[in-house]
């Protein structure tokens, strides 16, 4: 409790946003400069929350934060451990670059775009650093909420196509976990997650099977929200359909159920005998089987847009493999591989968008496009689709490399080593095809066009700056591969160290009456 005392930043990352959303729709009237101001100086102090936030959950124990300072398990608790400073840093760099490459013209497209952008990051940040499961409801909420609407921004009948699927999916998810959640409450009379897993030591025999049931169905929605299959269906259509300012921030969205699957089940479930084994082989089947999926998708994608979106589903299907291992080193792994999938698929996303204006406005092939353009972006393209790909040397080769090491002693090792090798496989030859395609070919008529010098040129700084700057950070992660999966080494020990959690929250363990149901 001391450190929630000392110590605000846990909520900055929530607050910061969320202050920058309520601003901005009090402004929505203004002019756009002064949006943007306000939603990039947003960006701008949530960089600095984040990156402080990561140094001080790395320098010890996770961080609390108790609303209102009512002593856990009642109230409202923000956790900041590695694992949620981790998420939330991620967060704050797409956030910064896909705001940098909106205000190219996409945020004046429809209304109060820069706020509901905002209020997004509230449910992804919040989602990432809540301590009970109530709430991490209301996060989810927040986050889909504001996704739905940014989803639509623009317009267009594709858009409400995907968005329709999307909705209706992720509501019927909302549904199924509010049942969860009741039954967590009326059998355990908490719905803090380190109380949670103190309560499921002395869990009664008669309560185990209800207890187990809700478990299941909160994996369940976690793992529906990161799109495995049979419930992927709708994560491609919905990901090519949005803006790329928005695809970019979408790209860590499935990350954020992965990374619940993994807090819940290792701070309470696999450490109760009512509910251990929850997770089991059938989710390394079902992840397999989603990368599968995604690689023909790949292989069968009409369009850039359309062939990242099914990039992002094959990185969930790859971080869906994780949760069955429970072992530390995978978990490592998994993570580093989370933080670059995460930056690849946003900036993919931008240059899918930078690849297909320029192409339109060349009309006759982006080979024979203005020089400079045509440089950069196929130099941009080749070090995505390597990375994508997994080749060596970059940070998805490490990524994959540190994972199928992980996963060699694993009684499934033959089956994800030969999944994961085959797909990217298919991926690199997707790849060189598309690239083939759209620098080569002329593109259709319906994709040229022609719009002022003088517009083209603002968008483009920004757009340009945005995008390579993201690639740019990927090469970091090659670069300072080292210090980042030992950062992710010590994130996966405390995870799998629930008692660390545990005690930053409730310290003494305190019996805490409580009323359970009849």
């Amino acid at each position: 409790m001391n450190h929630s005392i000392m110590s605000h930043s846990p909520i900055l990352p929530i607050l910061i946003p969320f202050i920058a959303s309520m601003t901005l729709l009090m402004l929505s009237g203004r002019k756009a400069c002064l949006q943007r101001g306000i939603s990039a100086l947003a960006a701008i102090l949530l960089l600095a929350a984040s990156a402080h936030l990561l140094l001080l959950a790395d320098s010890g124990n996770p961080l609390t934060y108790a609303l209102g300072d009512w002593t856990p398990p009642f109230g409202i608790t923000l956790v900041a451990d590695r694992l949620a400073a981790l998420g939330v840093m991620v967060t704050s760099v797409l956030a910064a670059f896909a705001l940098l490459y909106a205000s190219a013209g996409f945020d004046q497209k429809g209304r109060h775009f820069h706020a509901i952008f905002q209020l997004q990051l509230v449910g992804i940040n919040g989602a990432f650093l809540t301590g009970d499961v109530f709430n991490l409801f209301v996060f989810f909420e927040v986050m889909l909420l504001a996704s739905y609407i940014l989803l639509a921004h623009g317009g267009g009948l594709n858009k409400s196509r995907a968005g329709f699927a999307y909705v209706t999916l992720n509501l019927a998810g909302s549904a199924v976990f509010l049942i969860a959640l009741g039954l967590i409450y009326g059998t355990l009379g908490t719905l803090n997650l380190a109380d949670i897993a103190l309560q499921l030591q002395s869990i009664p025999a008669e309560e185990s099977a209800l207890v187990r049931v809700a478990g299941a169905l909160l994996i369940t929605v976690f793992v529906l929200k990161a799109a495995v299959l049979p419930l992927s269906f709708w994560l491609p259509h919905a990901y090519a359909a949005a803006g790329p300012a928005v695809a970019a921030l979408f790209a860590i969205m499935t990350k954020v159920g992965i990374v619940a699957v993994l807090r819940v089940q290792m701070i309470a479930l696999d450490s109760a005998p009512a509910t251990t084994g929850l997770v089991g082989d059938w989710l390394v089947i079902a992840a397999l089987a989603t990368i599968v999926f995604a690689a023909l998708g790949i292989l069968a994608a009409k369009s850039l847009q359309a062939l990242v979106a099914w990039l992002v589903l094959g990185s969930a299907g790859v971080l869906l493999i994780v949760p069955s291992l429970s072992d530390s080193l995978t978990t490592a792994a998994a993570l580093y591989y989370l933080v670059q999938s995460a930056i690849v698929g946003a900036a993919f996303f931008m240059l899918a968008d930078l690849i297909r204006d320029a192409r339109g406005r060349a009309g006759d092939g982006l080979f024979r496009a203005e020089k400079v353009t045509s440089i950069s972006l196929q130099i941009g393209f080749l070090l995505l689709a390597a990375t994508a790909a997994g080749l060596p040397p970059f940070s998805g080769f490490v990524g994959k490399l540190m994972l199928l090491s992980a996963v060699s002693q694993s009684s499934m090792a033959a089956a994800i080593w030969a999944v994961i090798l085959v797909s990217g496989l298919l991926t690199t030859v997707a790849l060189a095809k598309a690239g083939s395609r759209l620098f080569w070919e002329a593109p259709p008529e319906d994709e040229i066009h022609q719009e002022p010098i003088a517009q083209a040129a603002v968008r483009s700084w920004r757009q340009y700056l945005s995008t390579f700057g993201l690639i740019a950070v990927s090469m970091l992660l090659v670069i300072f591969a080292k210090p980042v999966s030992d950062f992710t080494q010590r994130t996966a020990a405390q995870l799998h160290e629930p008692s660390q959690y545990i005690d930053a929250v409730i310290p003494d363990h305190a019996a805490i009456p409580r009323m359970t149901r009849p």
